[in-house]
């Protein structure tokens, strides 16, 4: 066996490892920063500013790999699927911010109000792909809507939170928000793009798709999990003195993605969609890009914004890999 043989079995291996304990990994990393930050938050109040840019830095470093893996050429070709880009629409960007416009102000503290409502305005990453792939889904269709939806975000995300902050006569910067999404979203895809399309000139698309790709697929893991480490550590005393509120998003989120399974598989069912496209549809419309979230709330909104954004990647991919194990109860429920 070659060395770069070699390598490239490791990677996968390391891959493959990562992903599958990826729920237990984030548990640690949660239960890691929480002490640690709590012993040293005179030290991490003090650097805010610092954190910030760790975090926005962070962001990118989750991004921006998906976006190499990211298949945009033909894109035009596959605009077909009409009806399911027009409900995943309404789904990321009517349904879920619904949701949040009215659990939001229960929480007490309108900036982790905000906070949980940015959580639930922004679009799925492209690793969310990666679910649609596990279920059995149409990868063609998940990456249709995984770039609309990042697309039209971007003005979006915006209009949303400005909606939102106004009904609780909160000030929101506009300008902040603006920049870290051009940051952490319009840069990762633009740079990513570039990537792929220089790596597929140059060494070609299997290269990129298969070659690398459990290098991408590690880095983009590794780089979430220490996200995670620094939001909770910069959240540790606020979840340590206030354990019910912490419980209170988690519980809160879960309800959401639960409601919001059951009622697409409903949608699904009536309007007779395919198992594969329900699939595209569900994964890519439900899970959010907490990244992003972390990154408007840490530069735009204050740190108390970010606790949302630290909490939520806790129990988003258990409660989706449970959904993908019931994978032959919904295949009959559809076809029934």
């Amino acid at each position: 066996m070659s060395k770069q043989a070699g390598t490239k079995k490791k990677a996968y291996w390391l891959a493959d490892v990562v992903k599958k304990y990826l729920v237990l990994f984030s548990l640690l990393s949660t239960l890691l920063a929480l002490p640690i930050g709590f012993y040293f938050s005179k030290i991490i109040a003090s650097n805010k500013h610092l954190i910030s840019n760790i975090i926005l830095m962070l962001a990118f470093l989750t991004i921006y790999p998906s976006m190499i893996q990211l298949k945009t050429e033909g894109l035009l070709r596959s605009m077909r699927k009409v009806k399911m880009i027009l409900l995943s629409l309404v789904y990321v960007f009517i349904v879920s911010p619904l949701f949040a416009y009215f659990i939001a102000p229960t929480l007490g503290n309108p900036y982790i109000g905000i906070g949980y409502f940015v959580s639930n305005v922004v679009p799925a990453s492209s690793a969310s792909i990666g679910y649609v792939l596990i279920a059995g889904g149409s990868i063609e269709l998940a990456t249709i809507l995984a770039v609309l939806t990042l697309i039209i975000s971007i003005p979006l995300i915006p209009a949303l939170i400005s909606i939102y902050s106004s009904n609780i006569s909160v000030s929101v910067p506009m300008k902040p928000i603006m920049s870290s999404l051009i940051e952490v979203l319009v840069l990762p895809l633009v740079l990513g793009q570039l990537t792929r399309y220089m790596l597929v000139k140059v060494k070609g698309s299997s290269y990129v798709d298969k070659t690398i790709k459990p290098h991408i697929s590690l880095a983009t893991m590794l780089s979430m999990l220490v996200l995670i480490f620094v939001l909770v550590l910069n959240q540790s005393t606020t979840i340590i003195n206030k354990p019910m509120l912490a419980l209170i998003i988690i519980a809160y989120q879960s309800i959401v993605i639960v409601v919001l399974l059951v009622v697409s598989m409903l949608v699904s069912k009536t309007l007779r969609i395919s198992y594969e496209d329900h699939q595209a549809l569900a994964m890519i419309s439900i899970t959010k890009n907490q990244s992003v979230a972390a990154a408007i709330a840490t530069a735009a909104l204050g740190p108390q914004s970010a606790l949302a954004p630290a909490l939520i990647p806790i129990i988003q991919p258990i409660l989706i890999t449970a959904y993908i194990n019931i994978e032959d109860q919904v295949r009959k429920f559809l076809s029934s």
